[in-house]
């Protein structure tokens, strides 16, 4: 898969998977991520399944607002390195809170029909502005 096509599956994935998130569409969500996804923190630690993802999944929180900044890709062959700062809007038991990091995300082209999957995602504390 070319570089250009690759970035260009991503930019969809993600897109896609941003309205499914607000949705809280759980089924069409797995349909995107690797059965292997994994999270880890701001030092490297594994994290397994995020406990934000696992109480969305769970329908205990509603994601009600996401807005990503710049995007920027590092490919590397069949991954890509994709970064970028999110607001993130969260309603749950303890009301709405809005929760400012960067996501480090890791894709991998595969054989599914929108050619990607979703392997890995850092969740670190956003950049200083």
């Amino acid at each position: 898969m070319s570089e250009a096509l690759l970035e260009s599956n991503i930019a969809r994935a993600e897109a896609e998977l941003q309205r499914l998130l607000l949705a809280q569409d759980v089924a069409a969500v797995q349909a995107w991520l690797s059965p292997s996804l994994f999270f880890t923190d701001q030092v490297g630690q594994w994290l397994g399944v995020h406990p934000c993802m696992a109480a969305w999944s769970a329908q205990r929180l509603a994601i009600t607002a996401l807005d990503q900044g710049a995007v920027e890709y590092l490919l590397c062959g069949q991954l890509a390195l994709v970064s970028s700062d999110v607001r993130l809007g969260c309603a749950g038991a303890d009301g709405e809170q809005v929760h400012a990091l960067r996501l480090l995300r890791v894709w991998a082209s595969c054989s599914s029909p929108d050619g990607v999957h979703l392997l890995s995602v850092g969740v670190l504390p956003a950049r200083g502005r």
